[in-house]
This record gives C-alpha cells, sequence and structure tokens, in this order.
C-alpha cells in the first residue's frame, strides 16, 4: 500500500532544489585568490533567508566568520532555529544575523559579499540598484569581491514552466524527504520594463505539493547594465563565469570560467565577481 504524501517545510525543498554551498564556496575561494591573492575570512550573504551559506562559509575553516542580512523575520528565526542550532558553540559564535535591509546594514567590512539566486533583482530602479552596489562596494575589505548571479538569454524572457526532479535526500536533522518536483514558472513579463514575476512550485506523489511556495517581482537586468553600475561605483575588475557547452552531453560541462565572449543560448545562468581594488 502506498504511503501518504507527507509536508516538506518549503525552506528544506528550497534548499534541496536551488543551492549547493560546497559548490558557491569553491567558486567563491577562486574569486578571492584571485583578487586578493589569499581565500577570504569573512563573509556577508545579503537577501539571505535560512542563511545555509552562512552557517556553511563558519563551518568550512575555523577562521571564518559570517554575517546573513535579510528583512524577513520569520525566516531568521527559521534559520536560527533549524541552521543556526545545528552549529557547534564555536560555529555559533562565528555566525551573526541580522535582521536589517541589505541597503542599511551595519556589518564589519568584509572580504566577500554574495548576493545569490537573483535576489538583488528586487530593486528594479537604477539609482536603488547603484545604491545597493554603493553599499556593498563600502562593506568589503581591500580585494574584496562581490558575487552575484544572473540569468538570460531567449527563454529568460518566455512565459514558461521548467520541471527539474530532485533526488530524495536527507533535510538538517538527518530525516529522509522524498523524490519531489520544482517548478520554476515565469509567470509574466513586460518587455517594455523587464518586469518579470516568477513562481516557485514543489509537487510529487510523496509530498503535499506547495503552490507558489515564493513568489519573485523582480527586474531583469542584463550582464551589460549591472556591469556599467558596479564599475561606476568604484569596482576594479567585473568577471563573468559562465559552464562551458559539452556537445556530447549536449548540455553545459559544469565548468564555470571566466569567458568574455560567450553565445547567447536560449538560457544560461551567470556568476559575476565584482572586485575593489587591493591596497
Amino acid at each position: 500500500m502506498a504511503s501518504d504524501p507527507i509536508l516538506i517545510h518549503k525552506h528544506i525543498l528550497y534548499e534541496a532544489s536551488v543551492q549547493d554551498t560546497e559548490v558557491d564556496i569553491a567558486l567563491i575561494d577562486r574569486m578571492t585568490e584571485k583578487s586578493m591573492g589569499r581565500e577570504g575570512l569573512t563573509l556577508r550573504e545579503d537577501f539571505s533567508g535560512t542563511s545555509l551559506l552562512a552557517c556553511a562559509w563558519a563551518q568550512s575553516k575555523t577562521d571564518r566568520e559570517a554575517w546573513g542580512v535579510d528583512l524577513h523575520a520569520p525566516t531568521l528565526r527559521w534559520a536560527e532555529k533549524n541552521r543556526l542550532s545545528r552549529l557547534n558553540d564555536e560555529e555559533k559564535k562565528r555566525v551573526h544575523l541580522l535582521e536589517d535591509n541589505v541597503l542599511t546594514a551595519q556589518s564589519p567590512t568584509v572580504d566577500v559579499v554574495v548576493a545569490l539566486n537573483f535576489s538583488y533583482m528586487i530593486f528594479k530602479q537604477r539609482d536603488l540598484l547603484k545604491g545597493y552596489f554603493q553599499s556593498v562596494f563600502d562593506a568589503l575589505n581591500p580585494g574584496g569581491v562581490f558575487v552575484l548571479d544572473l540569468f538570460g538569454g531567449p527563454h529568460s524572457q518566455d512565459v514558461m514552466k521548467e520541471k527539474k526532479r530532485i533526488r530524495a535526500g536527507t533535510d538538517y536533522r538527518g530525516k529522509a524527504y522524498p523524490e519531489f518536483t520544482y517548478v520554476w514558472e515565469q509567470a509574466t513579463f513586460n518587455a517594455v520594463n523587464q518586469n518579470i514575476k516568477c513562481h516557485i512550485h514543489f509537487r510529487g506523489k510523496n509530498i503535499i505539493p506547495i503552490q507558489k511556495a515564493f513568489t519573485y517581482d523582480w527586474r531583469l537586468w542584463s550582464i551589460t547594465e549591472l556591469t556599467d553600475l558596479l564599475h561606476e561605483v568604484g569596482f576594479k575588475t567585473v568577471d563573468p563565469y559562465f559552464e562551458g557547452w559539452d556537445d556530447e552531453a549536449e548540455g553545459t560541462d559544469g565548468e564555470l570560467k571566466i569567458r568574455k565572449k560567450y553565445e547567447n543560448m536560449l538560457a544560461w545562468i551567470c556568476y559575476l565577481s565584482a572586485a575593489k581594488e587591493n591596497a
């Protein structure tokens, strides 16, 4: 007899679907080695949500410290209860969660600031986004790196749904969750102002589905726009990291490299590394 579907918290499903802290930290290490000549020690995770990366950063090395900044109090409380609580006492001392606006957040200067999962796209006006980039620049140590990701290609402007099957795994408590389907929906796109509304849904026969678990109302910024703004606020270099293409597999090869020329595939994801001049 088939078991009844179970309710899995949307944050657990989200982390399983879109986050890989080992990959993120390995890439950040490459970026800081290039900019600073060493791996970064201090990190600020903006729009930190469950603060998974901030916690993983503190766990990755005993001399690393992290700040997670987010305005949404319920998610930060979830992070404290379900993420911070999993760290040992020494690691907990090196993770600081701030309920604050990333535009005005007060934290010590750091080696790395990250704004991943396209979170900064909530800033739709150029002056507002430039103000955020300026605040990040001011929060970085000499040689520090600002890491952000973006998506593009013709399909990025389509009204569409994309499904991805997520394998069964275990959550932060070691409790198993079943296989499920992650659905990315681009619900509307306005060609006049580049505004895009997106939803994330979770489905599967073994989980209780969650429709519109997350909704995003963004402006779809281009690499050129972001690069120009980053240079305007003072960043010395802005490097785009793309995955290569594997003809045999008919997909990306998983190898992120700095590429100054890139074919405009139907859909792509890029990481930008904006580096401050090293004193």
